[in-house]
């Protein structure tokens, strides 16, 4: 006979009494954390735990947290962030430029990455040293555009 099969629950069988079979009685398992998880995931995440369905799940979680969007002075400290690690030590990015890649990226840190990528490729390539409204407007364009 296969080990799961055909056999009772520890509390009530008397033959698996002495053994436990290794886990508590149900009545005990909701006394002790036995398992701890984090979710992340993108804002759908939240919504996808609040259907019917997925209740059990959602009404034992005990910390919830979510990140808001970005706001154009994250998207300017994030950039200058980026670009320091990278080893620049000054500004490379006009206000402007940083205003209008955090309209067009909004607060996907993937899609700022690559806009401003791009624009500081598109930068080098015209031999400025600082990456200007106009570059970043043409990036917008350009990327928004054909969609990569």
């Amino acid at each position: 006979m296969h080990a799961g099969f055909g056999r009772g629950r520890p509390e009530t069988d008397p033959a698996q009494a002495g053994r436990g079979a290794g886990r508590p009685p149900n009545y005990e398992w909701d006394s002790r954390a036995l398992l701890s998880l984090i979710l992340v995931g993108l804002s759908d995440l939240q919504d996808r735990l609040e259907l019917r369905k997925n209740r059990s799940l959602y009404s034992r979680i005990e910390r919830r947290i979510s990140i808001g969007a970005m706001a154009p002075d994250d998207t300017g400290e994030y950039v200058r962030l980026r670009m320091s690690r990278a080893g620049a030590d000054r500004e490379v990015f006009t206000a402007d430029a940083l205003t209008l890649l955090h309209e067009a990226a909004g607060s996907s840190l993937r899609d700022i990455d690559r806009m401003a990528t791009a624009a500081l490729r598109e930068a080098a390539r015209r031999k400025k040293k600082l990456v200007e409204r106009d570059v970043m407007a043409r990036i917008v364009g350009d990327l928004g555009t054909d969609g990569s």
